[in-house]
């Protein structure tokens, strides 16, 4: 579960920052950055316009989708099999089944940002403001952890067993 929670907190502050950047624009009278963007239509496009940012947060969406060679993966896998291993099956197969209907909301976002071509609605858009020190490298920090714990998961998971071994 420590593993589980390393994983998605760090695909969350991820994502969160990534949600930071996208801007909602009115265009009237000085054209007014107003809030983040709300709307998934929004960010049709985003790939194209911005691919490190959209391909950071799709990453981070295919983590908590639990797609392989992604922390997500690891950290449901970890947690189904501890399940299993005690004798709740049924609920593992409802954690993966939750899991695969989930998988199509996040797969919708990615779609719409790398597939689709920004629609502007009138007076509307959306910008990506420049990122600041501690946004960038929470992105930044995020998606090397987000790999690196999916595709080398090991030494966390053996200091994490270790670590449970000495609790009561």
């Amino acid at each position: 579960m420590l593993f589980y929670l390393l994983a998605y907190g760090l695909a969350s502050i991820g994502a969160f920052a990534v949600v930071t950047l996208v801007r909602e624009v009115h265009s009237g009278p000085g054209g007014a950055v107003v809030a983040e963007a709300t709307h998934l239509s929004q960010w049709a496009g985003l790939g194209r316009r911005h691919p490190a940012l959209a391909g950071a947060f799709a990453l981070f969406l295919l983590s908590f989708a639990g797609i392989p060679l992604t922390s997500g993966f690891i950290g449901k896998f970890a947690v189904f099999a501890a399940a299993v291993e005690g004798g709740l099956t049924w609920l593992a197969v409802v954690g993966v089944l939750a899991s695969a209907a989930a998988v199509f909301f996040y797969v919708r976002l990615i779609v719409l940002m790398f597939f689709t071509d920004a629609v502007g609605t009138p007076g509307e858009s959306t910008t990506v403001v420049k990122g600041r020190g501690f946004t960038l490298v929470a992105i930044g920090v995020a998606v090397a952890g987000t790999v690196l714990l999916g595709v080398l998961p090991s030494p966390v998971l053996q200091l994490f067993g270790d670590a449970a071994r000495f609790l009561p």
